[in-house]
């Protein structure tokens, strides 16, 4: 096997992946984000270090050959969802080989890593839970806010809490909503499309107008349409989250307050009405809630079989 010096190594390295600028278009044209198309180019630096060190072409790879990378991965003891990830984004990488015609087929395509065993979901919050969650953080006097940027931003917070205990969205909708998505007249917010979820309408519950509304005509004086003016909402919800843990320190996350309203509702609606209101754009999603065993369902161990 020819060994590369490092000076050569470093420059093999770049060539194979510098000289494919059109990678970046490809996934700027399929919608791929910045921050999605950063992490591929880390898995897929990896990949091709290692092909340069194994002295293998990665437009020639087999089938065995990449199952030797994975292999290799697991050997370094890297947990298998992020190998999954990794192949995902080789998967990818070779997919626009295949497009820009420097390959005839995605041999990795024909790779998939099985992931077995049951999901293993935090320890669900009751309805009784979440109602209380919610009337004791919106029940926090106005006296304790010591400046008027501090009771809007506890105001603030307030619909966000109800929006993610009541309509179980998460932080990239979040993002998303304006002021005209709600009507406080139906007493119904529209939820935008993310990548990952449907749009769909859903209905307020009583005790969110008010919060909301208030809210709303303090927006109005700053003249946006914007309900939350944010660069980040995953910062903000994790703020959120730290200042309720400290009444409350059963709370995890705000995965965990989704994982929670998806099981309460599917003792309430059928599967079909819990996919639509929880945005999931396939059944599957939805499914994989419903087959849970609740008696287990905080003290399973993931099992993994890597390789089908």
């Amino acid at each position: 096997m020819q060994v590369l010096k490092p000076r050569k190594f470093i420059h093999t390295l770049q060539m194979n992946f510098d000289n494919n600028k059109q990678f970046l278009q490809y996934r700027l044209k399929k919608k791929y984000s910045l921050k999605s198309c950063k992490m591929h180019d880390f898995h897929v630096k990896r990949f091709l270090t290692w092909c340069i060190k194994e002295n293998i072409k990665h437009e020639q790879i087999s089938y065995d050959e990449t199952l030797k990378f994975i292999s290799n991965e697991k050997n370094k003891n890297i947990a298998i969802t992020s190998i999954d990830r990794t192949l995902n984004s080789i998967k990818i990488y070779f997919d626009c080989l295949v497009e820009t015609e420097i390959i005839k087929q995605n041999i990795v395509r024909q790779i998939k890593l099985q992931i077995k065993g049951k999901r293993v979901l935090p320890e669900l919050l009751s309805i009784l839970q979440l109602d209380k969650i919610y009337n004791d953080y919106s029940n926090i006097p106005q006296w304790k806010h010591k400046s008027e940027r501090a009771k809007l931003l506890h105001q603030r917070n307030i619909v966000i809490l109800g929006l993610l205990i009541y309509q179980g969205i998460d932080s990239g909708e979040i993002i998303k909503l304006e002021t005209g998505h709600i009507n406080l007249n139906e007493g119904k917010i529209y939820i935008p499309a993310t990548k990952r979820s449907n749009a769909r309408t859903l209905k307020l519950q009583a005790i969110q107008i008010l919060s909301i509304k208030y809210y709303i005509e303090k927006l109005k004086l700053k003249q946006t349409d914007k309900l939350f003016t944010v660069k980040k909402s995953s910062d903000m919800i994790c703020k959120l989250i730290d200042k309720i843990k400290i009444t409350y320190p059963a709370i995890i996350d705000s995965r965990q307050i989704k994982a929670s309203i998806i099981m309460n509702w599917l003792k309430q609606y059928n599967i079909r009405q819990v996919q639509y209101m929880v945005g999931h754009r396939s059944i599957k999603s939805t499914e994989a809630y419903r087959n849970q065993d609740l008696s287990d369902l905080t003290t399973q161990l993931e099992k993994y079989h890597p390789l089908k």
